[in-house]
Parts: structure tokens; C-alpha cells; sequence
């Protein structure tokens, strides 16, 4: 199967998810991360806001906010790159473009890549080699090289492949976290 129509195939497997499954696979899998070292120990994280049946991070956030933890995420720039903004809470979101919830851009609020210690990555498919397919941008691919912070991606078991075609300019995860298991590479 070519890498366009498997990302169809399992694009259109998350749409069809009911809102109950979204949110039944979500909450094991925000439980499975909030157990990991990793998560406890973050002072920093960067998140994305989920769309389309994506991993839903709205919990995720909020725990993490309300845990005293700094919560950045995206904000996408014309320039064809993206920056990771604190936010205080969802309400600092706004609609844009793609169905995207971004802050209203605040240069004094954007993160540093040094001062990140965990990134939660979505994706289209994963392997247990830490490959990912993304949404096809290399937006966190250009981010992700710039940090050392730990890399997360928050998957359904059913996005877990056998092999995902890497690229050389493709960051790896560093853990997978699905509704059934956290993969550590």
C-alpha cells in the first residue's frame, strides 16, 4: 500500500470513531501517560490541540495546567514553520485555518525548544521503530530537531504499523503511548 493511500485508509478508520470510543481511548491512554517517569517529571510540555478524532488532549492539558506544569502549543507561522505558545488554559484557544484551535500568537509567550522536557506528537500511523507519519508539513519534524526533549506520540493501537517509510529529515519518537501500551524504543 502506497504511504497516500494508507494514510487515507487510516485517516478515514479515526473519522468514523464514535465521540464515546474518541473518548474512552483517550482517557487509558492520557492514564498511561500521566504514569510514565517521563510525564511526572516534565516541568514543560508541549502539546497538540487534537482535531478529527485525533488522541484528545483537552485532559491532558487541563491536568497538566491545573498540576502546576507549562503547557505549550502550536501556533503556525506563514513561514511554513510553528512555534509552541503557554497558554493558561483551552479558552486561550481560536478557531483558524485547517479546524486548528491556536492562542492568538504572543511573542513573549513562545517557548524556547530548550526549555521543553516532554513533546505529545500526534500522527497518522506509528511503528515500534519510533517512526511516525505525520500530516505530511514536516512541522514537527523541523521543530522536534531543535530539542532534546523527550518525544511521545499518543496513537489508537490500530494506527501501530509494521513499518513506516522514514525519510532522513524524520525525528523519532521516543515512546508510542496507545489505549493498550506504552511502546518505548
Amino acid at each position: 500500500m502506497t504511504k497516500p493511500d494508507l494514510k487515507r485508509r487510516l485517516r478515514a478508520e479515526r473519522i468514523q470513531m464514535s465521540e464515546r470510543v474518541v473518548r474512552e481511548k483517550s482517557l487509558c491512554i492520557y492514564r498511561r501517560l500521566i504514569n510514565i517517569p517521563a510525564y511526572r517529571l516534565a516541568r514543560c510540555i508541549a502539546c497538540y490541540v487534537s482535531i478529527k478524532n485525533e488522541v484528545d488532549t483537552k485532559t491532558v492539558i487541563q491536568n497538566a495546567i491545573g498540576g502546576g506544569k507549562q503547557v505549550g502549543v502550536p501556533v503556525t507561522r506563514e513561514d511554513g514553520d510553528m512555534n509552541f505558545q503557554v497558554i493558561e488554559g483551552l479558552s486561550d484557544l481560536r478557531p483558524t485555518h485547517y479546524g486548528l484551535r491556536e492562542p492568538v500568537p504572543d511573542p513573549p509567550k513562545v517557548l524556547l525548544p530548550h526549555t521543553i522536557d516532554l513533546f505529545l506528537i500526534p500522527g497518522i500511523a506509528f511503528d515500534r521503530h519510533g517512526h511516525r507519519i505525520g500530516s505530511g508539513g514536516g512541522y514537527y519534524d523541523r521543530f522536534l530537531a531543535r530539542t532534546e526533549a523527550v518525544r511521545v506520540g499518543l496513537s489508537y493501537t490500530f494506527q501501530i504499523i509494521d513499518r513506516v517509510p522514514a525519510e532522513p529529515h524524520d525525528v523519532k519518537m521516543d515512546l508510542i503511548i496507545t489505549e493498550n501500551e506504552v511502546i518505548r524504543i
